[in-house]
């Protein structure tokens, strides 16, 4: 049987947004679970390349697969295996209808951070612990010619339901009372299916996998693995869905949820040295 493999989420698993850090013991699980000849695969709503790791990284950890963007950049060994973009006409009627409205998209094209509502994101709680200072115009109309894997409506949970009522052919992915806003993603991405092409690259199952999460966006890939966590900070829904749940991110919720994953694995069948 093969040794299994983690899938971890990055934001509010690995880098804690209340302190806007990765907590050290963090790092030093993810270092000691390296050492120990599992594989760990990050599987974030960011659009991560393994040529754009968190600095906090460096030197230290890197992963052996990239889940990216909800599942739209998926990574394994440093190689691209797939990509998959908004349809454009799908992407234009988006950026369309949340200007009309007045809600707050943000996106990361080309390490500019841009906005279709500058004075909206000021103004919503929500957006006062995000670290970026967007801007609008001309920056954000440069997203209609560009390729995206997902957006991020940095708005009220009103605003996502209506811009999901409005766009079947997407799903938006709620982060959560405390982060706020939701992941902005075509419907036929998500974490659970870029986790399937890794595992198929690396010739594992199901059976062999470990996620570990915080967010709607992580709740199918943990009802999916074999030993699913949540984190203690975790969307109360995602609690609900996991077969453990850790403690909060900054007190060592990452080193108790990879002992007790640890623990599950050497309870089932033995699997061989690799």
């Amino acid at each position: 049987m093969m040794k299994p493999l983690f899938f971890i989420d990055y934001d509010n698993t690995i880098f804690s947004h209340r302190t806007w850090s990765i907590p050290e013991d963090g790092l030093q699980t993810l270092e000691r679970l390296k050492s120990d000849g599992f594989r760990v695969i990050l599987a974030s709503g960011r659009a991560f390349r393994s040529s754009d790791l968190p600095e906090e990284f460096q030197g230290r950890f890197t992963p052996d697969g990239l889940v990216s963007s909800n599942g739209a950049i998926i990574e394994a060994e440093g190689r691209l295996i797939h990509e998959k973009y908004f349809d454009p006409g799908l992407q234009r009627r988006l950026l369309d209808y949340v200007t009309e409205k007045g809600y707050c998209l943000i996106s990361n094209f080309d390490g500019v951070w841009c906005t279709s509502n500058l004075e909206r994101f000021r103004a919503l709680d929500s957006n006062k612990n995000r670290k970026i200072k967007p801007q609008e115009g001309d920056a954000f109309r440069a997203l209609y010619t560009s390729r995206r894997p997902s957006f991020f409506l940095a708005d009220t949970r009103e605003a996502i339901a209506d811009v999901q009522e409005h766009f079947p052919e997407t799903r938006l992915l709620y982060m959560g009372d405390e982060m706020g806003g939701a992941d902005i993603i075509p419907k036929e991405n998500g974490k659970a299916m870029g986790a399937g092409r890794i595992l198929d690259y690396f010739h594992a199952s199901w059976e062999d996998v470990i996620a570990i999460g915080d967010s709607m966006n992580d709740i199918e890939l943990i009802q999916a693995a074999a030993f699913g966590i949540a984190m203690g900070n975790a969307m109360p829904e995602v609690r609900a869905a996991a077969s453990y749940v850790a403690k909060d991110i900054d007190d060592g919720g990452l080193a108790d949820a990879a002992a007790r994953a640890r623990q599950w694995a050497d309870n089932r069948s033995q699997y061989p040295a690799q």
